[in-house]
């Protein structure tokens, strides 16, 4: 069964929620360099204080981006959430090893080489890995340890979860919505940032960049060579193409503008937040409603990882019953604080993730 959909949502989420624990060599340096500043220990294992720092990093970060202010009362609240998630992944790790559960190096080294694959280079993961405080001993490290308590919810948990046929189409006939596609449109686009931070100068000069962009498509240029050479986005990698888009995925005029377009169009030039596009429509598909047989293997999946997440708590907490805990976070919530929003990113789209 497969408990984590996606290793590289993993992966990404590995600086906010991976266990602290390191190396043989690691641990030692730790318990030598920090002495003291710890903010728990989990049955003799400390928690340093600079694991919750790198983290706290990543979410100022990410509020950053999205233009807002984390109030004390609200970052006091993200670091008792964030102790208690360690401490948990503390006490899942140590259970791994108890049970010997170990991840072969070759899964390692692909884990790292997809993680490393999510930089453009080489030098832009170094300087990410730099920012935040790591070194890459400690990524690996913490691959390991997420791999490891893969397995050991898998083995302990996902191994005893089955759902039967009849349970499965009990809920397919009860939640008819959720196996409705919506209209669909393969599209691509070519993006000239000027972003809102742009001068009125800058954005003249992007404006004038995509017009002459547009010339060139006009007169016969392939949209897809274009993008390449010319778009400023992530996607000109794949030639601009972002392929099936539904409503809700994109900024409003994007998607106002990608929808109203018929196969083989493409846009006017097209403002949003992230500067100028042109848009291409390759396909579209109606919406349409999914077969049981269609959905069939993924609703069995979904409900299995739904299962596993819902006895979690209760491996979780007998865990906690049985481990010897200390928590050093003098830090408490006073009042409810309002919840901070979701990432927000320089592309058209975010896509959702879920990490199992």
């Amino acid at each position: 069964m497969r408990i984590i959909a996606n290793t590289l949502v993993v992966l990404s989420l590995v600086f906010l929620m991976a266990s602290p624990s390191c190396t043989a060599d690691e641990k030692k340096a730790q318990k030598e360099d920090q002495a003291g500043d710890y903010v728990a220990i989990v049955d003799g294992e400390k928690i340093p204080q600079k694991e919750l720092d790198q983290k706290l990093t990543l979410i100022k970060q990410r509020a950053a981006s999205a233009g807002q202010q984390l109030d004390a009362n609200r970052l006091a609240s993200i670091k008792k959430d964030m102790v208690d998630k360690m401490v948990e992944n503390e006490l899942l790790y140590q259970k791994s090893q108890e049970l010997g559960i170990a991840v072969d190096t070759e899964t390692i080294d692909s884990q790292m080489e997809q993680f490393k694959g999510q930089f453009p280079d080489e030098d832009q993961y170094k300087k990410q890995l730099s920012a935040l405080g790591y070194t890459e001993a400690q990524l690996r490290s913490e691959i390991e340890k997420n791999l490891a308590i893969k397995q050991l919810i898998e083995q302990e948990i996902a191994s005893n979860v089955s759902i039967s046929d009849k349970e499965l189409k009990t809920y397919y006939e009860d939640h008819p919505d959720q196996f409705k596609t919506p209209e669909q449109v393969k599209a691509r686009h070519i993006l000239i940032k000027a972003g809102s931070e742009a001068s009125e100068d800058e954005k003249k000069a992007a404006k004038e960049k995509i017009g002459k962009i547009k010339k060139r498509i006009d007169e016969g240029e392939k949209f897809s060579e274009v993008a390449k050479e010319a778009s400023e986005c992530p996607s000109s990698k794949r030639g601009g193409d972002l392929g099936y888009v539904s409503k809700g995925q994109m900024v409003k005029p994007f998607e106002k503008a990608t929808f109203s377009l018929a196969v083989g169009d493409v846009s006017d030039i097209v403002e949003t937040r992230f500067g100028y596009h042109l848009i291409k429509a390759e396909d579209k598909k109606d919406a349409s409603q999914k077969t049981f047989d269609e959905v069939k293997d993924r609703l069995k999946e979904q409900l299995e990882q739904k299962k596993v997440k819902e006895e979690m708590p209760d491996y979780i907490a007998q865990l906690r019953e049985d481990a010897d805990i200390e928590v050093n976070l003098p830090e408490t919530v006073t009042k409810p604080s309002p919840e901070m929003p979701d990432k927000t990113t320089g592309g058209v789209s975010i896509p959702k993730t879920e990490n199992d």
